[in-house]
Order: structure tokens, then C-alpha cells, then sequence
């Protein structure tokens, strides 16, 4: 009789543990951010023809002192191999030019700022990120202190930037304590997708582009203007200018340097415009504002680069503007009766 053969098969199964890689570990100093402040000092732009939009004054590599911080990360899992660091910025209107990409200033209609920031992968224009740091041997824990070194080649502690004529200047411009870039660092195996909300350094920046070229209004002295007595019941319509009154003439002499006689030159007011009444500059009465026109009664609106004037030059580089002012009520309420004063500032441009 033939006996059954059993064949026991023992099956072998290998259980593998997936990997979860993470970057969701935002970092942050304990000191909260540390401030890295660079001085570009005076930049002189000498030649006329690289005072037009587009020209680049030559960069700078500008470097802090070294200091030791604690940085925390807080994230799951872990540890980790790297941590991971990015540059970021607020400014607005990126553009391209060579490695660089500018951003507009803040406040400043005529310059544009590229900053790069060392790593260990050389100077990355900003916004970069993530990169993450050399050695993956050490090994980084979640929500526990570290040691991280600031300044000279760390984290925005070495930093290149380049400055670009966005619109050609007369005088001076400068640049004031400006949030120009700020790093972040990150914890997990792949940096993830978005640095944390929290800084570790937050780049300044300082510095003046001076053009020889320039222009002094009524020899460097205010402009008074006395706009003379009105009753405070024809200021009650708000824009008005109040019946038969006369604007009062302002004739402003300017005298320019190193400037072509063909150049087209332009002026414009700035001041602090009225709420209600947009083409007004407010004054210290908050129901009345100072309304300024061109030769034909049309209101320099405060602040509004399209609203000029524009001038030439006779042969000894002098000029004449003529403009008119008239007050306007701004709200609609009959104004407090007394004196009443406005500020504005005259500002020249060529292009």
C-alpha cells in the first residue's frame, strides 16, 4: 500500500518597519531671534551712466561676529539626521538679474536689494531652502536644546548683497535699518516643505546711494506759505476750495548740479494725505487740508509718483516752479476756528 507523502511547507515571512521620514520639526532659538545689522556705508555712483534702471553697483560680502546659541526644535519621532536651513524674505516684486534675485525696498522708489546668505553649499540667493547641514552622522532630538553657532559663516552670519538702480536718482537715498532677509532651521530627514514661523536670524540692512548729481529746492530753507484768513463756514464742504478765495502763488526756486539741461526733470509733493479728502495734505485741524495744483489746477496728490510737475533747466543748471495751494475742508464739519498749519515735502526726480 502506498503511504501518502506530506510535504509541510513552513513559510517564512520578513517583516520590514517602513520608515516615516518627518520635517515637520520647526526650530527656534531660546533667545528668541538673534538681529545680524549690516552697514553698506556710502556707495557713490559717479558716472551718469550708471545712474539709470537696471545698473548694479558692485556687491559686498559683509560678515557678523561669532556667537553660541540654544536652539530647540519641536517635532515627533526622531532623532534625526539633519537639520535643515532656509532663507526667506518679506520684501515684494522679485526680479532675476544674473545670480541675484532683488526685491524692492521698502519706502524707497529708487533702489532694489539681492541678498545671498552663506552655507555650506556656497551663497544662495535668498529665498533658498531647505538645506541641510554636512554630517549626517550626529544625530538631533526633538524638543531638546543644542547647541547652534552664530555669525561668521553661520547662519546669516556671512551674507553677500548687491544693490540695483530701480529708478534714477538725484542726491541722496538711503536705506534704513531694513528687514532685507531672515534664516530658519528646520529638524527631520527631508526638511519638509515650509520653514517654521519663527526666525533664527533676521537680517539688516543700512546704507546710502549717493549720486553727485543734485538738485537744492529755495536754497535748502522751507517754503512758508501763508494761505491767509478764511471763515471756518466755507470749509464746511468737504473739498471745496471756500468761495471767492484766491489760491496763493508759490514760486520755488531750484538749483541743480552736474545735471544735463535736457534732463527731464520732475517734482512732487509727499505728505500725509487726508483721510477724506485724498488730493489734500492734512493739516494739524482735522477738518481741514491744504489742496497744492500745477500752473493748471491740477492737485499734486501727496504722494502719487504720476502727479508732477515737470521742469527744465536753463543754462546755469536753474529753474522756476510755480505751483498753487488753496485749503478745503476735509470732513464736512465746520472747523474749529484758530490757526492751522500743514507739512509736505518737495521732491525732485530726472529720468
Amino acid at each position: 500500500m502506498k503511504k501518502p507523502l506530506f510535504i509541510f511547507l513552513t513559510a517564512i515571512v520578513f517583516l520590514y518597519m517602513k520608515t516615516v521620514y518627518a520635517g515637520d520639526g520647526y526650530c527656534s532659538l531660546a533667545s528668541g531671534p538673534s538681529t545680524a545689522s549690516y552697514d553698506l556705508s556710502n556707495m557713490n555712483i559717479t558716472n551718469p551712466a550708471d545712474n539709470v534702471p537696471g545698473s548694479i553697483i558692485p556687491d559686498k560680502t559683509l560678515s557678523t561676529g561669532v556667537q553660541n546659541a540654544t536652539m530647540t526644535c519641536e517635532c515627533t519621532g526622531g532623532p534625526y539626521r539633519y537639520i535643515w536651513i532656509w532663507g526667506d524674505t518679506t520684501l515684494s516684486n522679485p526680479q532675476s538679474d544674473g545670480d541675484y534675485l532683488y526685491h524692492d525696498v521698502p519706502g524707497n522708489d529708487y533702489l532694489q536689494v539681492g541678498v545671498k546668505v552663506y552655507t555650506k553649499d556656497g551663497y544662495l540667493s535668498v529665498p533658498f531652502g531647505p538645506i541641510h547641514n554636512s554630517s549626517p552622522k550626529k544625530q538631533y532630538y526633538c524638543n531638546t536644546g543644542f547647541n547652534l553657532s552664530l555669525g561668521g559663516n553661520n547662519t546669516g552670519g556671512t551674507i553677500q548683497v548687491s544693490v540695483r538702480i530701480k529708478k534714477s536718482l538725484v542726491g541722496q537715498t538711503i536705506i534704513n535699518n531694513v528687514l532685507v532677509a531672515s534664516t530658519y532651521w528646520s529638524m527631520g530627514d527631508t526638511g519638509g516643505t515650509t520653514h517654521g514661523p519663527i526666525a533664527t536670524t533676521n537680517i539688516y540692512l543700512n546704507g546710502v546711494v549717493t549720486v553727485p548729481q543734485n538738485c537744492i529746492i529755495n536754497a535748502g530753507t522751507q517754503v512758508v506759505v501763508d494761505l491767509g484768513s478764511v471763515y471756518a463756514s466755507d470749509l464746511k464742504v468737504q473739498g471745496q476750495m471756500p468761495t471767492n478765495y484766491t489760491p496763493k502763488e508759490i514760486k520755488i526756486p531750484i538749483q541743480c548740479n552736474d545735471i544735463s539741461a535736457t534732463a527731464n526733470l520732475t517734482m512732487r509733493i509727499e505728505g500725509t494725505p487726508s483721510a477724506d479728502v485724498p488730493d489734500a495734505i492734512q493739516s494739524d485741524n482735522k477738518d481741514v487740508g491744504v489742496i497744492v495744483t500745477d500752473e493748471h489746477n491740477v492737485p499734486l496728490t501727496p504722494n502719487n509718483s504720476s502727479r508732477v510737475v515737470p521742469f527744465k533747466l536753463d543754462d546755469s543748471y536753474r529753474s522756476n516752479v510755480i505751483l498753487y495751494a488753496y485749503p478745503v475742508g476735509t470732513t464736512g464739519n465746520p472747523p474749529q476756528e484758530g490757526l492751522f498749519t500743514t507739512l509736505a515735502y518737495l521732491r525732485v526726480d530726472f529720468s
